[in-house]
């Protein structure tokens, strides 16, 4: 068996991290037993291990070993940065995640003045009949289904796709694809939606909003909003 140098230690060290040999508990084997089970020097370890610590792979703690680096937690501010440039398509498929799911929730969770009050912003929606006034009406519809779901996280989700939607390239797609039978189809779908929601029909409203966000995302950008 040819004798083994350091940088063949180092490929080994390598293919065994990203196998998730150490995962356990993100402790590699001292030195001394690297070297016992590779058959070489100490030095030889030492400066593969090096070699993976100077990339950032490999953490070196005094006293107490060598460490694979932990991932650094997501920052909240660096994603809702980048939401700014989320694909408005992208952004109506998660729609079709959640938006149907809200609404059986609603069906099932939402009190009678919950339930009157999505009624309510679906009748401002269908008595307006300018863009700007229906626009508002329909986010507030939509929005108060996610109240009505009671799961809080699932506001805040919507409070983000909300975000999405009032960015300037979204308003024009929506401005474009705005038309008065338009208006009018999805009031029709709105009303399926509040007759579902209004007999506690969690199924029935989980289909009536994904048959409306599939006729949004089809006049918005010719596809379908289901996953």
């Amino acid at each position: 068996m040819p004798k083994l140098v350091s940088a063949d230690v180092e490929a080994s060290l390598r293919q065994r991290i990203a196998g998730g040999e150490w995962q356990a508990d993100n402790r590699l084997p001292n030195e001394r037993d690297l070297a016992a089970e590779y058959g070489v020097a100490r030095n030889t370890v030492r400066a593969a291990i090096d070699r993976i610590a100077a990339e950032g792979g490999l953490v070196r703690e005094v006293g107490r070993g060598t460490f694979l680096k932990q991932a650094a937690p997501p920052d909240l501010r660096a994603i809702i940065g980048k939401l700014t440039g989320v694909s408005p398509i992208d952004m109506m498929a998660v729609r079709g995640i959640l938006e149907p799911r809200a609404a059986a929730l609603a069906a099932t969770n939402a009190s009678a003045s919950e339930l009157d009050s999505i009624a309510a912003a679906h009748a401002a929606a269908s008595a307006a009949e300018e863009m700007e006034a229906f626009e508002q009406w329909d986010g507030a519809f939509h929005q108060r289904i996610f109240t009505g779901s009671r799961i809080e996280l699932l506001n805040y989700l919507h409070d983000i796709l909300l975000l999405i939607r009032n960015q300037d390239l979204w308003v024009q797609i929506k401005r474009r694809s705005f038309s008065p039978a338009r208006r009018l189809a999805y009031c029709a779908e709105h009303a399926a939606i509040v007759q579902a929601l209004m007999q506690r029909d969690a199924g029935a409203a989980e289909a009536a909003m994904r048959a409306h966000l599939d006729t949004v995302a089809r006049n918005l950008f010719s596809v379908s909003a289901a996953p």
